[in-house]
């Protein structure tokens, strides 16, 4: 089983390696509560449910910000790309440019469009809603690893040893 984003495909060790170097990237480059969360979104993604992590761009909640946060999104896959952090990786990601540079083509072409604000809330029994990236996310969760220097997350460190 993999992980399909839009009309990209990937199994579900290259999903870990994708989400790997865009939170290395992203902690480095985030700043306001989307981006953080953005970067968030890839440090906690594909830890449980293993071939559930795939998503379409226009599932996210993009604000009426959407122009600076595509521009971002460019800019955290290019800063990937370029191979920041990769040091700090347990292994040698050999295929995640091709990914990389196939989810720029994707998102470059992409026009995203502000979610509806009535949507950007707390779930609601039979509402399916979308998280609010608006909302500054929880300072442990954005606070850096000591040994890798990227965000937390809900679940710790995704490159430290799951603890026993």
């Amino acid at each position: 089983m993999g992980n399909q984003f839009n009309e990209l495909y990937m199994t579900n060790s290259a999903t870990d390696v994708f989400f790997d170097v865009l939170t290395l990237a992203g902690s480095a480059l985030a700043v306001s509560p989307w981006e953080q969360n953005l970067v968030l979104y890839f440090a906690d993604g594909h830890r449980h449910g293993r071939g559930f992590s795939g998503f379409d761009l226009e599932e996210l909640p993009w604000t009426d910000d959407c122009t600076e946060e595509k521009e971002f999104f460019l800019r955290l896959i290019d800063t990937a790309l370029s191979g920041y952090g990769w040091d700090r990786l347990p292994y040698e990601p050999p295929h995640v440019k091709k990914d990389l540079a196939a989810f720029k083509a994707m998102l470059a072409s992409y026009i995203p469009q502000p979610a509806d604000s009535n949507y950007l809330a707390e779930p609601t029994v039979g509402v399916i809603r979308q998280p609010d990236w608006r909302a500054t996310p929880n300072p442990e969760q954005v606070s850096p690893c000591p040994e890798h220097g990227i965000f937390s997350g809900e679940l710790g460190c995704r490159l430290c040893p799951p603890p026993p």
